[in-house]
This record gives structure tokens, C-alpha cells and sequence, in this order.
């Protein structure tokens, strides 16, 4: 499969292969180019909630791995950690999710059942 083409590719293909463009055209292109790389560069600011789901993320990880190897539901985490306290099902398991693609948390079913523990290893 061949690369996404990105407006930085775009704007670097055009730069390279038409050589006869007008000069502020091509100061155009290159001025385009500064900009997105500026703009790539920026570290992105998480938002009032990104950030207070990375600090339950991060209270879930520890909760799990004080209580491994016993797994646990939804449900039965927010019963558990006070700081999940009112939260809904759909939220933790977002926070689930994501911490499984992190490769912190494993995710297995029993009896219909979704439960989550930390990775052994």
C-alpha cells in the first residue's frame, strides 16, 4: 500500500517537480511547508478531560496490579476505586480499551463476562 499522501507531500512534490512555477509561487509552497512543520512540532495540549482520564488511567493501572492476578469487570472497578465513583459503565470501559492497547491491561471473557488484570511479565 503506498503512502498517505499528506499536504506536506503534496506541497514537497510539487516544490521538487515543477521547477518553472513562478517564484512566489514556489515562495508560497515553501512558506506552506514552514507552517506545517511549525504546526506538527507543537506539543499538543491535552484537555481538561484527556487529562483526567490519564489520571484514572493511571489509578486503575496501580488498583490492578496491588490486586493481580484477580480480574476484574467494569462494574466491579468502579464498586473498588473511589475515584471511578459515579462513573459509567461506557467510560471505564473506554479507559479499559485504551489501556489494553497500551499493552498494560489484558482483557479476557468468562461465562459472558469481560474481565481485566494487569499483563504478567
Amino acid at each position: 500500500m503506498a503512502n498517505k499522501m499528506t499536504n506536506k507531500t503534496a506541497l514537497l512534490y510539487a516544490l521538487d517537480n515543477l521547477p518553472d512555477a513562478p517564484a512566489d509561487v514556489r515562495e508560497k509552497w515553501e512558506n506552506m511547508v514552514a507552517s506545517l512543520d511549525r504546526k506538527n512540532a507543537s506539543p499538543k495540549k491535552l484537555t481538561a478531560q484527556q487529562e483526567k482520564n490519564e489520571i484514572l488511567k493511571g489509578v486503575i493501572g496501580d488498583f490492578l496490579a496491588d490486586n493481580a492476578p484477580t480480574g476484574y469487570t467494569c462494574s466491579d472497578l468502579i464498586k473498588s476505586i473511589p475515584a471511578l465513583e459515579g462513573d459509567s459503565n461506557q467510560h471505564v470501559s473506554s479507559l479499559m480499551r485504551a489501556l489494553v492497547l497500551a499493552g498494560s491491561v489484558e482483557k479476557y471473557t468468562d461465562k459472558r463476562k469481560t474481565y481485566f488484570r494487569t499483563v504478567e511479565g
